[in-house]
């Protein structure tokens, strides 16, 4: 990585780091009962993980790449290129991960949804309808592995840049000339 600029360098390290992280995350609650695509999203483990990964990686750039300073581009961009290097890399884990290593993923998560939508039908039918539920519950047998792997990927980008654009303006500071 000797010909990447430094925005690139940290935000791949910090991109990679908490991949792995996020990697080891979804194998424990995977193998402990608990299916990470299931989980609501305010209980997601990418509640804590994105802003951990996102503020140590533009205060890394700010303070050890760049003298102190930091424009809100630079860190927009570097949270930026964390946040899709970590959706990018658990999507490609995901479709890995229930091709090889648990062929049944796709069938499990079918089922699990169906009975966590059957658990809370009333309450459902009351948000969104019969009709939604419905079509709902049709669908959801023609799930595949790239629907869920797409899934997370867009699911990570509207919080992640969320939170890159408050950190960026947080963090930002001119440079003294």
């Amino acid at each position: 990585m000797k010909n990447l600029h430094p925005i690139q360098t940290v935000s791949f390290k910090y991109g990679g780091i908490a991949s792995l992280l996020s990697i080891i995350l979804f194998l424990i609650l995977y193998y402990a009962g608990r299916n990470p695509l299931l989980i609501p999203a305010f209980l997601d483990f990418r509640i804590l993980l994105f802003p951990i990964f996102l503020v140590f990686s533009i205060r890394d750039f700010k303070e050890n790449h760049n003298k102190g300073a930091l424009h809100f581009w630079q860190g927009f961009s570097i949270g930026l290129m964390v946040i899709l290097t970590i959706a990018l890399i658990m999507s490609v884990f995901i479709m890995v991960f229930g091709t090889w290593v648990e062929a049944d993923f796709v069938a499990v998560f079918i089922q699990s949804s169906i009975e966590q939508i059957e658990s809370a039908r009333e309450k459902i039918t009351t948000a969104i309808g019969e009709e939604e539920l419905t079509k709902v519950l049709e669908l959801l047998p023609s799930t595949t592995l790239f629907d869920l792997a797409f899934d997370y990927f867009l699911k990570s980008l509207p919080y992640g840049l969320f939170l890159t654009i408050i950190i960026s303006l947080i963090l930002r500071k001119k440079p003294n000339f």
